[in-house]
C-alpha cells in the first residue's frame, strides 16, 4: 500500500513539474567527443602556419602525429603540442549522435527539447536570435595556457571552444572529450514535488581567457561549504565581471548569480 502511494504521488508530481516549465535562454556548445575524425577544416600551427585540408577516413593518427592530407596535396604529420587553433568541419557520420550540435539546455517542460526564451530582466538581446547552426557547427579548438611558472615556463593543452559568437571578451573552454556524463544537472526533491524546477544540464567545471591575457583560470562549481558561503556568487562572479558596473548592476542580488546560469551571465557580458 505504501508503495502504491509513493508511485502515485510520483506520477502525480510528474505531471505538475510538465505543467510548470521553467526557461533557460543560453547555452554553450556541448562537448565533443573524439578527435581527430574524418572531417575538413583548417589547422594553425604555434608557428602561424596555417593548413587548409582534411582528416580521411582510415589512420587518422600515426605515431603519435595527426595524419592531415592538405590542400597542397600533402600529407602534414603534425604533432598536437604544434597547434595553436583548429577550425574543423566533422563528418557528421563519425559524430557520436549524443553529442551531435545539441546544443539546448534540457529543462523540466513538455519535452526534453523544448527550452523557451527566458524574460531577462533587463534590456538585451536574447539567446532566441544567436544562429546556434552557424556558430556551433564547426568544432573550434584553441591552445590554453593552464598555468605559468616563476620562470615564466608555459603549460598548455588543446581545449573546446563552447562559447563561439560571443566570445569577444571572454572565451570559455572546456576539456575534450567532455559529454553530458560530466555535466551538472539541477535536481530537488521541491521541484520535483511543486513542479516549476529546472533539470538543466551543465557544464561543472570549465577554464576562461579575458580577452588580451595568456594564463586562463580554472572556474568549477562550488559544493558543500564553499557553496553555502558563496564561494562563486560573491568571488569568481565579481573576479569575472566585477569590473563592468553596467553588468553588475544586472545582477545585484548574489543569490540570482547561480552558477548554472554561467552561459547567460557571458553572453550578457559580452553585450555590456
Amino acid at each position: 500500500m505504501k508503495l502504491k502511494f509513493l508511485f502515485v504521488l510520483f506520477c502525480f508530481s510528474s505531471m505538475i513539474w510538465a505543467q510548470k516549465p521553467t526557461t533557460e535562454c543560453v547555452a554553450f556548445r556541448e562537448g565533443f567527443d573524439k578527435f581527430p575524425i574524418p572531417g575538413k577544416g583548417t589547422i594553425t600551427l604555434t608557428s602561424g602556419e596555417s593548413i587548409e585540408g582534411s582528416f580521411e577516413q582510415g589512420m587518422t593518427v600515426k605515431m603519435n602525429k595527426w595524419q592531415w592530407h592538405g590542400k597542397d596535396g600533402k600529407l602534414h604529420e603534425i604533432k598536437p603540442k604544434e597547434v595553436a587553433r583548429v577550425v574543423f568541419f566533422p563528418d557528421m557520420k563519425f559524430v557520436d549522435k549524443d553529442i551531435e550540435l545539441n546544443v539546448n539546455i534540457n529543462i523540466g517542460g513538455k519535452s526534453a527539447s523544448n527550452v523557451a526564451q527566458k524574460n531577462l530582466p533587463f534590456n538585451i538581446t536574447q539567446f532566441s536570435s544567436f544562429d546556434k547552426k552557424k556558430y556551433y557547427t564547426p568544432v573550434i579548438l584553441e591552445k590554453v595556457v593552464t598555468n605559468i611558472s616563476k620562470k615564466g615556463k608555459e603549460t598548455s593543452k588543446l581545449m573546446l571552444l563552447v562559447n563561439n559568437g560571443f566570445d569577444q571578451k571572454y572565451k570559455v573552454y572546456v576539456d575534450l572529450g567532455v559529454k553530458q556524463v560530466s555535466f551538472g544537472r539541477e535536481f530537488s526533491i521541491g521541484s520535483l514535488l511543486f513542479g516549476g524546477g529546472e533539470m538543466g544540464d551543465f557544464y561543472t567545471a570549465f577554464r576562461v581567457v579575458k580577452n588580451g591575457e595568456k594564463l586562463s583560470q580554472l572556474i568549477k562549481s562550488p559544493a558543500g561549504i564553499p557553496f553555502l558561503f558563496g564561494a562563486f556568487r560573491n568571488k569568481e562572479f565579481v573576479d569575472l565581471f566585477g569590473e563592468n558596473k553596467d553588468f553588475m548592476d544586472c545582477y545585484p542580488k548574489s543569490m540570482k548569480r547561480k552558477f548554472k546560469y554561467t552561459p547567460e551571465f557571458f553572453w550578457v557580458y559580452n553585450q555590456k
